[in-house]
């Protein structure tokens, strides 16, 4: 009872900043979103040893103080998803929203014409929940996503998103995402987070064996449809733009390695472009071939020193 009462005191000033931030003139609400993300980057301390511990990883030919940089203009990025997160959410059809450039949709039109489903996979960049809003108003197009533990924000999450978004399809719902691209939809999935040995292999990223799932295979085989690959990007003057990529080789294949590879590279090159933007709070390497390495570890003592 206490829990759930906290639940709804939390998602309710949640939900009133979000509303608020919406409503603000652009050019206040992004400050107030860079100030935000300033504080963030005080205050979470302990995902801040995350990122630390992903840049060491990821990028080891570069200086710390370089790295300090990266991961200041990682907390304004953060802050500026928030309010990206504002607009998608609160801001009814037809509202002024930012401008967001398509490219590649002839890779989507093909496969509609040949009749198959696509999935988009993507990965997890700060500004993913806007141009998701913006390529789901240009195309119909279903979401799948993990739920929130927090009751109320997850409804608040899934009727805004249904405003704009065909359908939502939880990632426990693997049954119903294949219907879905059997009948050719559009579905949208981010499968770029480390969940654990389980439905994972190791594949290269950054040059380091990372836990990659491997549903993105299992799902190209179990419907036929096409996997492309969609890369969201910030750019300079305050508008998006959203890549689509070719089709990703191996659907047809035995086994997932093409695929995933193809995949895991793709996202590592959309990085590199752009590294302040992507979500480098997750442990990505967490689970390691050798179970005796913890890339975290010492993340973990600093927290509690």
């Amino acid at each position: 009872m206490l829990k759930a009462g906290r639940d709804r005191i939390l998602a309710g000033l949640v939900i009133g900043m979000l509303r608020i931030l919406a409503r603000l003139p652009a050019s206040l609400a992004r400050r107030c979103a860079l100030l935000l993300g300033r504080v963030l980057g005080r205050t979470m301390r302990r995902r801040r040893r995350v990122v630390t511990a992903n840049l060491r990883l990821c990028f080891p030919d570069w200086s710390e103080q370089q790295r300090r940089d990266l991961t200041a203009r990682l907390f304004q990025s953060l802050g500026l998803s928030v309010y990206e997160i504002a607009l998608a959410w609160c801001r009814p059809a037809g509202a002024d929203l930012p401008g967001c450039q398509l490219d590649g949709l002839e890779h989507i039109n093909a496969a509609r014409r040949a009749g198959r489903g696509v999935l988009l996979v993507n990965g997890h960049f700060n500004c993913l929940e806007i141009c998701s809003r913006f390529l789901a108003e240009a195309m119909p197009l279903q979401g799948v996503y993990r739920p929130l533990n927090n009751p109320v924000m997850e409804r608040f999450q899934t009727r805004a998103r249904l405003r704009y978004a065909r359908a939502m399809i939880s990632k426990r719902q693997p049954r119903q995402i294949l219907a879905a691209l059997r009948s050719g939809e559009l579905i949208w999935f981010a499968p770029d987070q480390d969940f654990g040995p389980l439905r994972s292999m190791f594949i290269p990223f950054f040059n380091l064996p990372a836990a990659t799932l491997t549903a993105t295979w299992r799902l190209a085989r179990g419907s036929g449809a096409v996997v492309l690959t969609a890369t969201p990007r910030r750019l300079p003057d305050g508008n998006y733009q959203i890549t689509i990529g070719p089709e990703l080789p191996g659907a047809d294949d035995a086994t997932p390695e093409r695929m995933l590879t193809a995949l895991n590279q793709r996202i590592e090159s959309a990085v590199r472009a752009a590294p302040e933007d992507y979500w480098w709070f997750h442990r990505r390497f967490k689970t390691t071939p050798d179970e005796s390495i913890d890339h975290y570890a010492e993340q973990y003592r600093s927290a509690a020193d």
